[in-house]
């Protein structure tokens, strides 16, 4: 059994957390945009926390798996290590995506059209018929239910976090297949160069890294995959983890990603944040449990359980985002047209407190009564059937 690694789980969930605003400022937040960016781009920014992902969980993958596939992959070995992730992240991503397409059902009924804030309203994007957009429409949703959608529908569709979950789903399937060449000394080091190579390619040309359908998503995540992979297949001296095992190059690492996130995005500003970010898996993965201040802020119950809990808050956060503003336009509208004239800080606060609340709640009951459950009796499920079935 691999130990859990200290650290990487808070990383999770303070990335999950970073995506959240990246989200909400566009639904709730709009009036904040524009002022915000005069202080920070950190949240305008924050869709770079989904390489994150992508770079944790090459890392976490090699981690768990790397003996697995060192010497042979045979069918056997692959099909079980796919169902071992389809358990983890299907169930959940289905569940999201069967609330929306009720919600749309609903819609449709009650000739309901979309609502996605002041924004969007402002964008002329409004009143569009249930199951026709710009998210939730029909024709992609079969390939959202094949978690096909990241690679096979280039506008993001339904729930709108999920396009990584796809890309991602692509880049398991190969995984097996990379581990050996990852393992072969001479040949590995290709793997840093082909990440720079195929991060600057995109970022040429779309002009940033946010990158959401098509080939390019894939070899978005592709690329920061392999780079985690890779680099938990780095041999370093005692020396080398003594330097990086401490509070300063933590707190280095982290005030270097904060500060790149704070700039505007321009040129290859992105390339470089996920390069850093590269670093900050790399440094935070040769932390050892200790009881100095640094390392308890980052790694604490509090920031453990959020890691916990951060797969349901990504895909959850949207649900609530897109479905919650058209209940809120429904129910409350005389009140959503108050909140939408609000421009202090105080009421920001305030607003952003009580989202976040509510997501972590809605995140918590779902990483208990249906990701977990959902996960356990999937895998249940097979060694009761490989049981009943030796051969």
């Amino acid at each position: 059994m691999n130990k859990p690694i200290p650290i990487l789980t808070p990383l999770r969930g303070i990335a999950a957390l970073c995506v959240v605003f990246f989200h909400a400022r566009l639904i709730i937040f709009p009036q904040w945009m524009k002022p915000l960016t005069e202080y920070t781009h950190f949240i305008e920014n924050g869709y770079l926390w989904v390489d994150l992902f992508f770079i944790l969980s090459g890392f976490v993958m090699m981690h768990v798996y790397r003996a697995t596939f060192s010497q042979s992959i045979t069918p056997s070995r692959w099909l079980q290590f796919m169902w071992l992730r389809f358990s983890r992240i299907y169930p959940l991503f289905l569940t999201t995506l069967l609330v929306l397409v009720a919600w749309e059902a609903f819609k449709s009924s009650k000739g309901v059209g979309f609502y996605g804030g002041a924004l969007f309203e402002s964008w002329g994007v409004s009143g569009i018929p249930a199951f026709e957009g710009p998210f939730n429409r029909s024709e992609a949703l079969w390939q959202n239910v094949l978690m096909l959608h990241g690679v096979l529908v280039q506008d993001l569709s339904w729930n709108i976090s999920s396009w990584s979950l796809s890309v991602e789903w692509l880049s398991y399937m190969v995984f097996p297949f990379l581990v050996p060449l990852l393992l072969r000394r001479k040949l590995s080091y290709l793997a840093p160069v082909l990440f720079i190579l195929s991060l600057l390619y995109i970022n040429h040309l779309k002009g940033s890294m946010d990158v959401t359908g098509g080939l390019l998503a894939f070899l978005r995540a592709l690329a920061s995959f392999t780079l985690g992979a890779w680099m938990h297949t780095l041999a370093l001296s005692a020396k080398q983890r003594l330097l990086l095992n401490n509070d300063w190059a933590l707190l280095t690492i982290f005030a270097v990603c904060i500060g790149l996130l704070h700039l505007p995005k321009s040129g290859y500003h992105n390339v470089v944040v996920i390069s850093a970010f590269a670093l900050l898996v790399l440094i935070s993965a040769q932390q050892t449990e200790r009881a100095t201040p640094i390392f308890k802020l980052l790694d604490n119950r509090a920031t453990r359980f959020l890691g916990d809990i951060s797969y349901s808050l990504y895909l959850w956060h949207a649900v609530l985002l897109l479905a919650g503003i058209e209940v809120a336009q429904l129910i409350f509208p005389d009140q959503l047209t108050v909140w939408n004239s609000q421009t202090s800080w105080l009421a920001a606060s305030g607003g952003a407190m009580v989202f976040i609340a509510v997501a972590l709640g809605v995140s918590t009951l779902s990483y208990y009564y249906v990701e977990k459950p959902a996960m356990h009796a999937l895998r249940s499920r097979k060694k009761r059937g490989m049981a009943a079935n030796p051969t």
